[in-house]
């Protein structure tokens, strides 16, 4: 959505720059002139300079360059041979050195933007990348795009301050939830005890056991948190091995048992992948682990549960059925955020932590793949997540 709102977005500034202006009174039919724009480093000549029918096309030169050069991002076009055609004041305060008709990477040297520029350039395609080497201590994400003549439009948004405060954000809940681990044992270990050297019949076992439950979650939010914060800031490193989807469908399958909980659940396996997957065992067991109990929690009792893979470009497809009433449409984009519970106080009273949809999701993409959710409404929900095949390609970068 963001690469076709950035076509959209450029789609009047490729009519303008630098082959024609526009006459919008005029069915916005462009109209070629002979010499090209450069925006934000030429400036156009007067309006009593020119003919009278070119008059409206300084005009739109001035208010294009008056748009680009208000935005706070950094825009720079080029040529089919990679030569910079124009910029914004942006780039020209961001890099200093903005040379007109020359080679790109006299104006920029950081490789992830040059790449990016020159894989649009030759594909045709929106490309993007992170640029850490154009300015000490920034990040930019960046965006590069074909325009029409052949050449291409990176757009470079900086990411430093808000890397920065979701760096604290993470420190602040580690720290935190490390805290917070030995005292929430011992509570829940001295209530434990406790209830062993009680009488069943004592009226303080209950409120023993309300300190005994409510310890134990906690004790599981701290883990999620920490394992969430492990996983958002690559400190967890997962060990990618070829591993048949055979073998993970399996490992599901033994604990799905344990996390049925003696309910009246039937699981159905269906492998239809034939070619392995890259992928951490364990990290994709927890995965598996946190889709099947949600699925457990949410199915409906007496109901089945299938379990299954399939092939498809590139990847193979995991995914998790259950046939309870599903989930509206509307929560469907928001189930994988931190929290996020469609039903709040059930989620609770199942000791939900309502992060497990979120580690997944992280762990997944961790891996090179991709997961959502589909649903429909007294017909249940699938959980879906995409693994990379474990290709020659994929095997020799590894290598």
């Amino acid at each position: 959505m963001k690469h076709r709102g950035l076509l959209r977005f450029f789609s009047p500034f490729q009519r303008i720059v630098p082959a024609a202006p526009v006459r919008f009174q005029e069915e916005l039919a462009p109209r070629p002139i002979e010499t090209p724009v450069s925006i934000a480093l030429t400036s156009p000549a007067k309006p009593r300079d020119l003919p009278e029918e070119a008059v409206p096309g300084q005009q739109n030169q001035r208010q294009l360059e008056t748009l680009l050069n208000s935005m706070q991002d950094a825009v720079i076009a080029v040529d089919a041979e990679g030569r910079v055609q124009w910029a914004n004041q942006g780039m020209v305060e961001l890099t200093q050195r903005v040379r007109l008709q020359a080679p790109l990477v006299e104006t920029i040297r950081d490789p992830e933007l040059l790449r990016a520029v020159k894989e649009a350039v030759d594909t045709r395609t929106v490309r993007g990348g992170r640029a850490i080497a154009i300015v000490s201590g920034k990040t930019f994400d960046v965006t590069a795009a074909p325009l029409p003549d052949g050449g291409a439009v990176a757009v470079l948004r900086d990411l430093t301050e808000r890397e920065l405060l979701e760096k604290t954000r993470r420190d602040f809940i580690a720290n935190v939830s490390h805290e917070l681990r030995t005292p929430l044992t011992n509570i829940q270990g001295y209530s434990e005890t406790l209830l062993d050297t009680i009488s069943p019949d004592s009226p303080q076992r209950e409120f023993l056991e309300i300190i005994r439950k409510n310890a134990a979650r906690m004790g599981r939010l701290t883990e999620d948190l920490l394992a969430l914060a492990r996983v958002e800031s690559g400190e967890k490193r997962f060990d990618l091995e070829v591993v048949a989807p055979e073998d993970l469908l399996r490992d599901a399958a033994q604990n799905f048992a344990e996390t049925a909980g003696g309910r009246d659940l039937q699981l159905e396996v269906k492998d239809e992948a034939a070619r392995p997957v890259l992928a951490d065992r364990d990290a994709i067991h927890h995965v598996f682990g946190n889709l099947l109990e949600n699925a457990v929690k949410y199915g409906g009792s007496g109901t089945h549960i299938i379990l299954g893979a399939r092939p498809v470009e590139d990847a193979v497809e995991f995914y998790v059925q259950d046939f309870g009433p599903g989930i509206p449409s509307e929560h469907l984009s928001r189930l994988f955020e931190r929290f996020y519970r469609v039903d709040k106080a059930r989620s609770r009273e199942s000791g939900g932590t309502g992060l497990g949809l979120s580690i997944a999701k992280h762990i997944v993409l961790a891996h090179g793949g991709s997961i959502r959710a589909e649903s429909e409404l007294n017909h249940g929900a699938t959980f879906l997540f995409t693994l990379p095949s474990a290709n020659q390609e994929n095997n020799s970068d590894r290598a």
